[in-house]
């Protein structure tokens, strides 16, 4: 979508005054605020709705979330998250606050089911037993890196859980619009926001309930650095406000986006076009993959599907010139060797251990990108396995490169 974002923004972009100073609110561009209030009153169904008032700006996601560290969590004390989780939080929450990320491992068939919580529950003992008092819990939903939406009734159950054990939610919501069906999932699980919850009526404090959200995924702009907070909590926006001036969205990025969001009928185009995309972009990959015979698990949501490699790993016959496997390797090893494979002839691929993965062998593909960038990648790959050609893909590959 790049060239299409590109386009629109290049005709719709204009800097004001004011753009050029230091802004006209700490909180952030105050045009930017109120088109965010709309978009999320529009797009995340709240039950109350959203004021600019509870909003503040950041530079990116891995910003707020660590000043929402700072401000919620003392220094040694832990936030609290279901593993796998995308890697990015354990920087974000203890480089500068020193906050330690407590990843509670859930086997995928308890992911987005009840019993989810009870492998946080018994984490949350383990992690006060040994001296890290729990005081935030990170739901990601969409979830990174499974692809899938969490259903209202867990979502609610999450902030329950919170409520009893006396704990704040920060629900990243960063890939809420970048959704889709396929012919794996066709009726998957919709977006819900955190958002749309009647908390009152949950006994749940809406001043524990956070959400954060970004321009980087759904808006194809992970360069432009502008992410948003919504709480009710006028505690917590006050201490934020303190160290704004660390986070500062730059002008030009808060009118590209506000340019983008004031525009109802352009909004809508340029959602559902990214959504058709998607689509046609994941089952373009899952095709290849089934053609490969490699299992994975199937997604509805973001922008990759976990790919388990374990059954290639094991044959470590006929694998053995290329990965330099043996029999002693344990799986770990085995993936970073494929990880290493695949980066000599030029895919960088995220491998599963940065994820936290509870078992080695697992390969997150982004299939997100141009369809000849795709099939250059999944091309090289083949070469690199010794695997036949799949035939759906682009007939003439043009190489982007040579590859070091």
């Amino acid at each position: 979508m790049w060239e299409e974002l590109r386009d629109i923004l290049e005709k719709r972009f204009k800097l004001r005054q004011v753009d050029f100073t230091y802004g006209d609110s700490l909180y952030g561009s105050i045009r930017l605020r109120d088109a965010l209030a709309n978009f999320f009153n529009n797009y995340f169904k709240p039950f109350s709705p959203v004021s600019p008032d509870n909003l503040l700006m950041g530079n990116g996601l891995l910003s707020l979330i660590s000043q929402l560290g700072r401000a919620l969590i003392d220094p040694g004390h832990g936030v609290l998250l279901a593993a796998p989780y995308y890697h990015g939080f354990d920087i974000s929450f203890s480089v500068h606050s020193g906050v330690r990320v407590v990843g509670a491992p859930v086997p995928f068939e308890d992911m987005f089911t009840s019993k989810e919580l009870d492998h946080l529950e018994k984490v949350l003992a383990d992690s006060e037993a040994k001296g890290v008092p729990i005081r935030a819990v990170l739901l990601c939903n969409p979830q990174n890196p499974y692809g899938r939406c969490y259903p209202p009734e867990l979502i609610t159950a999450y902030c329950q859980f919170c409520e009893r054990h006396n704990l704040h939610l920060i629900s990243d919501e960063i890939y809420a619009l970048s959704t889709f069906a396929s012919d794996d999932l066709p009726n998957a699980v919709p977006f819900t926001s955190v958002l749309s919850l009647d908390l009152e009526s949950l006994n749940v404090n809406p001043q524990r309930i956070h959400m954060v959200y970004g321009m980087s995924k759904d808006f194809d702009a992970n360069g432009f650095r502008a992410g948003v907070l919504y709480t009710r909590n006028e505690m917590l926006l006050h201490s934020l406000l303190a160290t704004s001036l660390f986070m500062l969205v730059g002008s030009p990025s808060a009118g590209l986006w506000y340019s983008l969001l004031s525009d109802q009928t352009l909004l809508n185009h340029f959602i559902q076009r990214n959504q058709t995309h998607l689509r046609e972009s994941y089952e373009h990959m899952s095709a290849w993959l089934r053609f490969h015979n490699i299992p994975y698990l199937p997604s509805s949501a973001g922008h990759f599907i976990m790919v388990n490699f374990r059954p290639i790993l094991a044959d470590t016959d006929r694998y053995i010139s290329q990965l330099r496997l043996s029999s002693e390797m344990d799986f770990w090893d085995r993936e970073a060797a494929l990880t290493a494979a695949f980066l000599a002839n030029g895919v960088l691929v995220s491998h599963g251990q940065g994820f936290h993965m509870y078992e080695g062998g697992w390969m997150r593909f982004t299939f997100s990108l141009k369809r000849e960038m795709v099939d250059v990648a999944l091309d090289r790959i083949e070469r690199a396995l010794g695997w036949d050609r799949w035939p759906g893909g682009s007939p003439e590959l043009s190489d982007y490169g040579p590859v070091n």
